[in-house]
């Protein structure tokens, strides 16, 4: 093809052509900490397995006098007094100081101290004021004083995954105690000191050991399903454990005898969930935690025969350093009150938690972060603070550092200036994959999703409802839509998790498709011949957009060695047999080139395959990335922004998507994103504007990049344009590439992607490319085959194997151009 590159920008000269790609990330998580072998996805460790922040009180332990109670709270350890109600600050570092745990005679306390790149285990002795730390390269997690104060049990990495450990306290000496295949931690001694109860995550199951040091056994007494958020304790005297186990999307508080794997009672009232239980002194009470309405932690107390549960409330909070207020207030660039993200640390850099909502931590960066409706006000402890404020992905990030004096109040008047209004500019943003709710520290509503919404300058959010195998989360909420009165709007929509085959998004539905899973390594409920496309008719029959959701975690193109670069099992066959297929191209478990490897062969032989965008975040996790770090804009048609109307723009192309570059690409008469242009020679042009740098931006025509020019630097808009001499069919678009990402994105590098303009009509195609994009996706398919073949065994699926045959079918009438 003929190609005459030119730009036309106020501040550039011509654009020299890249002679090298830079290299993109594997996928967009990129761990902080060190990793484990036992998690794939090391935001799910970090999540559930690692302490977190909280404004109020968490990891309750009751010291073994019974006066008093240690627990975290604001990144710290307190000490309460149980009569007074009096809650004194014991440590007062940089670090997240959390899950303590007292020696017998009550002289110590083991934490896990959690610093941002690692964790470690820390031995406080409360007389002296003195710290032991044991640490290794590796996570330590969840200490436990032996009955005679002599040594100490705990969770390490070390070996790769994570299991129990015991140190010597005298000799220093450390041994392995446990060697499972999977997370083993939470250990708790029994009464004796004769043994040990540890948590063991065995997927499909969460389940409690006794390791019998008399015996020399260790064995499974109770066994539940999926439940991340589930720990326990024992009981000080007799052999009873309470623990905290799912009921539908609730969590609640039972005591259940350890020689007995079923019988239980339970503590909690219907609608609990009900965190990190621990026995009182002398076993008559427990005590636990629970997120309020406004995801603020409650300490609650409730005897162990049962009855009901009271607050326990601290009366006065005694810090180290004399508190007093912050109150920021963020305005927009018109000087209007605006919501905003913000981050606070402390100079030594400890994280700030809010009181009003929840507080996240931002895995990629580090930073802590909670949102604003435009003003909040925050008790502080005396000191100097640093300040981040951002309003998604196209605001340039605002700093500012204040002091905090002891017993005033003092403010920060912030200003956001975002770099691009999408609603002015006539397009609508909105992340279509993302979670409500997985067993994370908060309990969230739709309605709490939208002060995140306003926050990320994020006008519409599809949170999915799904399955732990024997629990469907957020079932219940499934087709709820809410809007609110400044235009954010949430649409509860489903994700069909059939593992094996590929997962599904289900963006829109209004009902639940039925199973929700099925594959050769699920449970077996009734007939094992499943196919995704029973979840792509029920969604064309019910005007849904099914698409497959974090298809490649590989930048290398997936037909370069299938088996190294899996491509979803039944992804080629649905989106060859039907054209109401989307795939996710951006999304944070996932990398977008090697995505595009796969869309563009579908686009080559004329399949309009939507491209859709999603984080799959959790807005009740802590440790996650903010809601539209992945995102989709669509073009509002005639100024209409409801969900409905901007989905009918999506399954029509008329989009871009993006982890954070605002990418605006038109050829010839102005012919944008999902419209038709013609053959021969015409001009195109490109709008990129980013908040971070960009290295590449790129033509592409029919899977091939035909052009590739210098991207920008941060804060920058640019406009380029050229001409090309186009082939009688098929596609072209644009896309950018390349440049590590930071605040306000909380991706590792960007990247951003025009739908298609169709050549000459919509779903056209270029004979020969179309043949050997045939050929490829033939490859695919045969693969998938012989894969389902192997994993059913002699099972037959004729469902499965009759999709296959159709698609190979369909196929091979392209081979001839």
């Amino acid at each position: 093809m003929i190609i005459k590159p030119r730009c036309a920008h106020a501040a550039s000269s011509a654009l020299a052509v890249l002679l090298l790609v830079p290299s993109f990330a594997w996928a967009q998580w990129e761990h902080r900490y060190p990793k484990v072998n036992d998690y794939s996805h090391h935001i799910y460790l970090e999540q559930h397995e690692f302490p977190f922040l909280s404004s109020g009180p968490v990891d309750p332990a009751p010291a073994p006098d019974g006066k008093s109670l240690a627990f975290a709270s604001q990144g710290w350890l307190w000490l309460l007094d149980l009569e007074s109600n009096v809650a004194v600050q014991l440590t007062n570092g940089p670090a997240i100081d959390g899950r303590p745990r007292w020696s017998a005679d009550g002289q110590q306390l083991a934490f896990v101290r959690d610093s941002g790149t690692e964790t470690s285990i820390v031995i406080h002795n409360l007389e002296k004021g003195t710290e032991q730390v044991v640490n290794s390269p590796a996570i330590e997690l969840d200490p436990e004083f032996s009955a005679d104060g002599n040594l100490l049990y705990y969770t390490s990495a070390r070996n790769g995954v994570l299991s129990i450990w015991r140190r010597d306290l005298v000799s220093g000496h450390d041994e392995q105690v446990t060697d499972l295949k999977r997370t083993e931690r939470n250990a708790r001694r029994l009464p004796g000191g004769d043994g040990l109860l540890y948590l063991n995550q065995a997927y499909p199951s969460r389940n409690i050991h006794l390791r019998d040091f008399v015996a020399g056994a260790d064995t499974v007494i109770r066994r539940t399903g999926l439940s991340p958020a589930m720990s326990f304790d024992v009981h000080p005297v007799d052999r009873s454990i309470v623990l905290n186990r799912p009921v539908g999307d609730e969590y609640h508080v039972v005591v259940a005898d350890m020689k007995d794997p079923v019988a239980e009672r339970r503590l909690t009232p219907p609608g609990s969930y009900a965190l990190m239980p621990a026995f009182g002194a002398d076993g008559t009470d427990v005590y636990y935690v629970i997120p309020d309405a406004n995801q603020q932690f409650r300490l609650m107390r409730v005897p162990t025969v049962g009855g009901s549960p009271k607050e326990v409330v601290i009366d006065d909070w005694r810090y180290a350093d004399k508190a007093g207020e912050l109150t920021i207030t963020t305005a927009d660039e018109d000087g209007e009150s605006a919501p905003a993200r913000i981050s606070i640390r402390r100079a030594d850099g400890h994280p700030i938690a809010t009181m009003d909502g929840p507080t996240y931590l931002d895995p990629q960066n580090g930073y802590p972060y909670f949102y604003s409706a435009g003003k909040v006000t925050v008790p502080l402890p005396s000191g100097r603070y640093d300040v981040l404020v951002a309003r998604g992905p196209l605001s340039m990030p605002v700093s500012s550092s204040t002091r905090v004096r002891a017993g005033k109040s003092g403010s920060l008047n912030l200003t956001v200036t975002r770099l691009w209004d999408a609603r002015a500019a006539g397009y609508v943003s909105a992340d279509q994959h993302v979670h409500l709710n997985g067993d994370g520290v908060y309990r969230m509503t739709l309605a709490d999703s939208l002060p995140l919404l306003a926050g990320e300058d994020l006008d519409q959010l599809f949170p999915m409802s799904w399955n732990r195998l024997d629990r469907y989360v957020d079932e219940p909420l499934l087709g709820e839509r809410i809007a609110s009165p400044d235009g954010y709007s949430v649409h509860q929509s489903q994700e069909v998790r059939s593992n094996f085959h590929g997962h599904i998004g289900m963006i829109g539905s209004r009902e639940a498709f039925h199973p929700w899973f099925y594959g050769p390594r699920m449970p077996r409920f009734g007939s094992p011949d499943r196919s995704n496309s029973e979840a792509i008719a029920f969604a064309e029959a019910n005007n849904i957009l099914p698409t497959y959701v974090h298809p490649i975690s590989s930048p290398q193109d997936p037909f370069d060695d299938l088996a190294a670069n899996p491509i979803p099992l039944e992804l080629v066959a649905d989106a060859v047999l039907s054209e109401s297929v989307g795939i996710e191209l951006v999304c944070m478990w996932t990398n977008p080139l090697g995505v595009a490897e796969v869309w563009y062969r579908l686009l080559n032989i004329g399949q309009r395959i939507v491209a859709t965008s999603g984080t799959d975040m959790f807005t009740d996790f802590q440790r996650t990335p903010a809601a539209g770090t992945a995102r989709l804009y669509a073009e509002a048609p005639d100024g209409r922004s409801d969900i409905d109307s901007i989905l009918t723009q999506v399954r029509a192309g008329r989009s871009f998507l993006t982890m954070g570059p605002v990418l605006l690409f038109s050829v010839g008469n102005d012919a944008k994103p999902g419209d038709v242009t013609s053959p021969g020679e015409q001009s195109w042009e490109l709008t990129l504007i980013s908040t971070e740098p960009v290295d590449v931006v790129e033509i592409v025509v029919n899977g091939e990049v035909v052009e590739q020019l210098e991207g920008i630097e941060a804060g920058e808009r640019k406009v380029y344009k050229g001409t090309i001499s186009l082939p009688t069919g098929g596609w072209i678009a644009a896309r950018v590439h390349g440049g590590t990402a930071g605040w306000p994105s909380m991706a590792i590098d960007q990247f951003a992607h025009s739908s298609p303009v169709w050549i000459g009509s919509a779903g056209s195609m270029d004979p020969e490319v179309a043949a050997r994009a045939a050929a490829e996706l033939i490859s695919a398919v045969d693969f998938s085959a012989a894969k389902a073949r192997k994993a059913y065994g002699e099972t037959p699926v004729p469902r499965l194997e009759a999709r296959f045959s159709a698609a190979r079918e369909k196929l091979e009438a392209l081979l001839q151009p």
